[in-house]
């Protein structure tokens, strides 16, 4: 039987379509989701003959109807200036749909559409594969599949919620399924699609260069950086310095990191214990990695820079997860010619009143030591202040930083304290990265988010090698140990509950829970790749096992499972209602004189063929399968118990000479 498209199963599909589309809303231009809604709202007016839709029967529409599919191609290959990816795809086919949902017509183009939908869930795990996303997209599945059963329903009684619990009780059923293709499918060891996000324009965070005196309003992102889970006891607060890229040069007003420290990895003597950890990161579309101030094994996926800084082999564009070891407190003590000449370099006529300064202190005590500590208490004795909000420093911005305003957050004090080494002769580079974290109790790891980003100092002394300075710390202690909330304005809901003890905890305890399930979910679904898929195979006893044997070990798994499921269908299709094994034995009955019921007869017809067979018999048949056919398919209020009785004292004899 053909199913028929209804306006009720119309209906259907353009919802379920839309709630596909629908986290795609804020991707595209305020034109094309216009354009979408517009074709969406003429098949339904369609549907209800308010209407013509753009068939031949309609010329005029219908060439309406190819003249919009092109101008769409046109304006979206325009737009995306004829690049092929994600964005422009995705737009490509949003306009497509919007075209194809006049054209539902046919059982095939419900079919096509469904399918499109499902294709169209996918599309936005490109943008987000968070929890909340994936519960969505997991109802909208369901939603989908359940516009297929309503579609399919030959009973227009069967209800939306009953469409609903069918499509629910599928995708739970293919639950198993799924976890045994995720678990054994081959992992790609690159991800299905990725492009780089820039976000550090204008709020905390990290980037490989720094420009000194631009921003006047640093607003302080609460987005996750990355996470952090120990092996055993973390390190103490103050040690908390994740490296990120390391600056060397400067023309005055922006530091890069430039080539000076990329050499091979320097040794690094420990000094203290090593801890030991797992790194979670979010996509930054850079190669530079972040790790516990000094990292002292890499693994395998990492590789140190002789300044101590961390790079991937490929930009990263989805969430990495890598082992590392570290020793907070550590001597690092090489310096070659050409870092020294690169950590001496300032910019040719730049800073003069900080140059003349730093020569002063250098005349007065030339030990390095010595001169460090002059520095640090001119930043103490001259008012420094440390603010989110510092002047603008529109001439020299290192000049007018020291000598003017006196306000300023990390980056002017690293920067100028490097400068001031610099100019009194002693070899400084600027660090950047992440200091501090948030420890979560719930599933004990540190989250450090986008506002803990931060910048400080190293100087090389000749006795010690390269010593972290922390100019920042002499100025605004509470950054370093409650970190950058303490020093900014509250604008989240903890400021509205700050009276309220009760609630701030309740509050952070809520927080604490849901980053707990997302750094789950990213740790065991969204880490799982071909690495920890070959280690679970490794520990399952499979220790050589290649591509082409996995596809063979899935396709054998995949078949004994379909198996599994089938028989155990089967088995659930087997009759055990007592009102079906009585008419059963009636049946049988029959059967054993020669009238056996045939696989497509119904009750009626089989009483009627029997009674016109054998008249002996057809007062009884015909009582029997009326009562049979009022309770099993009209559920009339009428006795069981006597269809059992009839059908048990019920006899039939063979007709004698056939």
């Amino acid at each position: 039987m053909t199913a028929r498209l209804t306006p009720t199963t119309l209906l259907w599909c353009l919802v379920t379509l839309t709630l596909a589309l629908l986290p795609h809303a804020g991707r595209f231009s305020i034109g094309l989701l216009a354009v979408f809604a517009l074709l969406v709202t003429w098949r339904w007016l369609g549907a209800i003959s308010r209407v013509p839709l753009p068939t031949r029967d309609h010329l005029v529409l219908w060439i309406f109807k190819q003249v919009l599919a092109l101008a769409a191609f046109l304006v979206i290959y325009i737009h995306y200036r004829g690049q092929i990816g994600r964005d422009a795809g995705l737009a490509l086919l949003t306009a497509l749909l919007g075209l194809k949902v006049l054209e539902l017509e046919s059982e095939r183009d419900v079919y096509v559409l469904s399918f499109l939908a499902y294709f169209l869930v996918v599309t936005n795990f490109f943008y987000s594969q968070s929890v909340p996303t994936a519960l969505y997209m997991l109802a909208v599945v369901v939603a989908i599949t359940a516009s297929l059963v309503r579609f399919n329903s030959a009973l227009e009684t069967f209800s939306h919620f009953a469409c609903l619990r069918l499509a629910g009780t599928m995708v739970a059923q293919a639950t198993p399924l799924m976890i045994a293709a995720f678990l054994l499918f081959p992992r790609l060891p690159g991800p299905l699609w990725g492009l780089p996000q820039d976000a550090f324009s204008g709020v905390t965070g990290l980037s490989d260069t720094m420009t000194i005196g631009e921003i006047t309003r640093l607003g302080a992102s609460d987005e996750i950086a990355f996470r952090a889970q120990f092996d055993g006891i973390p390190p103490r607060a103050a040690d908390l310095y994740w490296r990120g890229p390391v600056l060397w040069d400067t023309d005055g007003r922006t530091w890069r990191a430039g080539a000076s420290g990329h050499g091979p990895a320097t040794p690094i003597i420990k000094l203290g214990p090593v801890y030991a950890y797992t790194v979670l990161l979010e996509p930054h579309g850079e190669r530079w990695l972040l790790g516990l101030d000094a990292v002292t094994n890499v693994g395998d996926t990492a590789r140190a820079h002789a300044d101590l800084s961390l790079v991937a082999r490929n930009p990263v564009k989805k969430r990495l997860r890598y082992r590392l070891e570290s020793a907070p407190v550590y001597a690092a003590r090489a310096l070659s010619a050409t870092e020294r000449a690169a950590a001496l370099t300032l910019p040719y006529a730049r800073h003069p009143k900080a140059l003349a300064l730093a020569r002063q202190w250098r005349v007065a005590n030339p030990a390095p030591a010595a001169l460090v500590a002059r520095a640090l208490d001119y930043y103490r004795e001259q008012g420094f202040v440390y603010t989110l909000l510092p002047p603008a420093l529109p001439r020299d911005s290192v000049d007018q930083f020291l000598f003017e305003t006196h306000a300023g957050f990390c980056e002017h004090y690293a920067a100028s304290f490097v400068v001031l080494m610099r100019a009194a002769g002693v070899p400084a580079r600027v660090v950047t990265g992440y200091q501090g974290g948030e420890f979560n109790d719930v599933s004990d790891y540190l989250v450090i988010r986008q506002r803990d980003a931060h910048a400080w100092a190293e100087v090389y002394l000749p006795e010690r090698g390269w010593v972290r300075v922390d100019p920042t710390a002499v100025v605004a202690p509470s950054r370093l140990s409650l970190g950058i909330d303490s020093l900014r304005t509250a604008r989240t809901p903890l400021a509205i509950l700050d009276r309220n003890s009760t609630a701030v905890a309740a509050w952070r305890q809520m927080t604490a829970l849901w980053d707990a399930a997302n750094f789950q979910w990213a740790q065991w679904v969204l880490g799982y790749s071909a690495q920890r898929q070959f280690a679970l195979f490794t520990s399952l006893g499979f220790d050589a096992i290649d591509i082409a044997s996995l596809m063979f070990a899935l396709t054998g798994a995949l078949a004994i499972l379909v198996g599994a499921l089938a028989l155990v269908m089967f088995r659930a299709r087997e009759v055990r209602d007592p009102l079906v094994l009585a008419y059963a034995r009636f049946c049988g009955k029959l059967a054993r004189v020669g009238l056996t019921r045939a696989p497509h007869e119904g009750p009626v017809a089989y009483a009627e063929r029997v009674a016109a067979t054998r008249a002996d018999l057809s007062v009884e048949v015909t009582r029997i399968s009326q009562l049979y056919t009022a309770l099993r398919y009209a559920e009339l209020p009428l006795n069981r118990a006597l269809l059992e009785r009839l059908i048990r004292k019920f006899k039939t004899t063979r007709r004698s000479g056939g």
